[in-house]
Order: C-alpha cells, then sequence, then structure tokens
C-alpha cells in the first residue's frame, strides 16, 4: 500500500486545524464579552385596603341582621340600605425616605353606554406614609334613581351597572438610593347585577399592591472570554498560514501526470485513422458533436463505416464527417 506524502499529510492536517479554528471563533463569539446585572437598590409598595359595613333594612334573609361586613353573606340590593367604605393606604420602602404623597378621588357611576361622574374630590397633599379615607357612603336606591333617570334620557334599560371608586395617588419620595415618583390608582368597583340568585351587589378588588423599585446596572468584562477570543484568533492565525504553506508545497511537490504519446494513444484505433496535412471541409449548416472519449468516437466510426481524420495543426483533433454532422475528438 503506497504512504501519502509528507506534504498530503501536512496539508490534511492544517485543513483540520483550520476548521477547528473557526468552529471555535463561531463559539466564542455567541457569548458577549460583557454581562450585565441589575441591582436593586431600594424596592417601594402602594397598598389600597378597602374595607366596608353594609347596613340592612328590616330582613329576613339575615334574621333582621343589620349590618354586614365582607365575607358576612350576600348583598342583596333591595335590603341593603347604605354601604360605608374605608380606604387605607401604605406607602412603604426598603430603606429610609421622605415622601409627598397628593391624593384625589373619583366616583363614577357606569352601564355598557353611559358614564356619569358623581363626586370627585380635590387634591390633599400629605407627608404621611398612612393615610386614612372615609369615603361617600354608597346609597342604592339613590343610584337606582339616577339610573332610571339617565336611562329616561337616553332610551337604553338595563339591569346592571356599575359605581367605581377610583383614588388617584402621587407619589414623590426621596432616598439615599435615589428619587421614587410612582402613581397609584387602586379602582374598587362595585357591580350591582341581576343574576340567578337575586339582584346582588358584588364588591370587587378590596386590596391592591403596586411594587417598583431602583434599581442599577452594573456591567462586567468577561475576561474568561476574552481569553478564548485571543486564543482563537491566535489559532486560526497558525492554521491558515499553516494551511497556505502546505497547500504551495502541496502543488509543487505533486507529481505531474505523464501525458501519453499521441501515437500511442491512437495505436489501437490505427486502422480507422487517416491523417490529413489541414482540416477537412465540411458542408454549410454542420452540427458538430464533441466526443468526450476515443473509445466512443471509434465505435461511433466503425457504426458509420467512416473514417476518423487526424490532423495534427493546429492541434491534434480527430474528426468524422457523416453528411452534415461532424464528430470531433482532442486527444
Amino acid at each position: 500500500m503506497k504512504k501519502p506524502q509528507k506534504t498530503t499529510i501536512l496539508l490534511t492536517l492544517f485543513t483540520v486545524l483550520t476548521i477547528i479554528s473557526l468552529t471555535t471563533i463561531y463559539i466564542t463569539h455567541q457569548t458577549p464579552t460583557e454581562e450585565t446585572t441589575t441591582n436593586t437598590l431600594c424596592k417601594y409598595t402602594s397598598t389600597a385596603t378597602y374595607d366596608y359595613t353594609a347596613t340592612l333594612e328590616p330582613n329576613t334573609i339575615y334574621n333582621n341582621k343589620t349590618t354586614l361586613t365582607p365575607d358576612e353573606g350576600t348583598l342583596y340590593t333591595k335590603i341593603t340600605k347604605q354601604i360605608n367604605i374605608t380606604l387605607t393606604y401604605t406607602f412603604h420602602t426598603t430603606i429610609p425616605s421622605d415622601a409627598t404623597i397628593t391624593y384625589s378621588l373619583t366616583q363614577t357611576l357606569k352601564t355598557t353606554t353611559w358614564s356619569y361622574t358623581l363626586n370627585q374630590t380635590t387634591q390633599t397633599t400629605t407627608s404621611q406614609k398612612i393615610i386614612q379615607i372615609t369615603l361617600q357612603p354608597v346609597n342604592p336606591t339613590a343610584l337606582t334613581t339616577l339610573k332610571t333617570q339617565i336611562e329616561q334620557e337616553t332610551g337604553t334599560s338595563t339591569t346592571t351597572y356599575t359605581l367605581e371608586i377610583t383614588p388617584t395617588f402621587t407619589i414623590n419620595a426621596n432616598t439615599t438610593a435615589g428619587p421614587i415618583q410612582q402613581t397609584f390608582t387602586p379602582t374598587l368597583t362595585i357591580n350591582f347585577q341581576r343574576t340567578s340568585e337575586g339582584d346582588t351587589i358584588t364588591i370587587q378588588d378590596l386590596h391592591q399592591t403596586k411594587t417598583d423599585a431602583l434599581t442599577e446596572n452594573q456591567t462586567k468584562t468577561r475576561q474568561d472570554i476574552l481569553l478564548q477570543r485571543n486564543t482563537s484568533y491566535i489559532l486560526i492565525a497558525i492554521s491558515a498560514a499553516g494551511l497556505a504553506f502546505s497547500t504551495y508545497f502541496y502543488t509543487k511537490t505533486k507529481p505531474k501526470t505523464e501525458e501519453i504519446p499521441l501515437e500511442k494513444l491512437l495505436q489501437p484505433y490505427k486502422d480507422l485513422i487517416i491523417e490529413a496535412t489541414e482540416s477537412p471541409k465540411t458542408p454549410p449548416e454542420t452540427t458538430t458533436i464533441n466526443i468526450k472519449d476515443i473509445k466512443e468516437l471509434a465505435k461511433t466510426a466503425e457504426i458509420l463505416a467512416k473514417p476518423i481524420i487526424l490532423t495534427k495543426k493546429p492541434k491534434p483533433t480527430l474528426t468524422i464527417i457523416d453528411q452534415n454532422i461532424t464528430y470531433q475528438h482532442t486527444p
């Protein structure tokens, strides 16, 4: 078995190294050289907690119970005289802070087709972080009367309507980590509706929170990734240089293919060949077919019973002429 030449081994080796180097460069560039981490300097939270006490008309279902609080039972519109609601707002930070809180409150009666603002308070500013607010009592009978009046004016009718109580808290605070600005709108929704359980009042979102944070981004350079990249650059430089030199020496030392003399090549077909001093003339509109192999040309000559014409100038050419078709082969 013939051993491969050293130049072939080197060429193969540096080709593999170059492929490995390119792969390494690609992989190392998929990971960023900088890593950003986010540190929380201060968390701050606004909390709104609603509570209510419903005053009841004389009733049978609750054995003439006069009040209901959350989770004590269903509020029925026809026996609910008034709903007294309180709101406790709290602002909390994880580090000491000085805060200024401005707040106002809006009450809106809504259906799917219209809305009506019942009440809107003026803004109040305080430095207290715990704020107690007693809301205007909700009178279901008065709301139903107002709804009926608006429906007569608008030509609409519905058994479902909503009272939205929307406070807006604007917080500005100073901390050692930086200034804080936050807006908090904990909307309380009171739904009046007719269901399979009767005419009921449901109060949603009694507890709401909003949490934000002051953060700081830190960017760190990945020295390990930089080292990997620099190593891959050195590796690709070495492998590319080695590939270039090994390719050069391979082409220089590669044995040349020995050319077979024309006479030896044509020897097996000498009985089919006649030599001409110049290229044969062909009729107009001749179709030329180039034959790749001399054996195929010889078979064609035998089938057509035509001689193969050899001309040596300007270069050796073998030709078969069959009327307006010419078969040619260049050895």
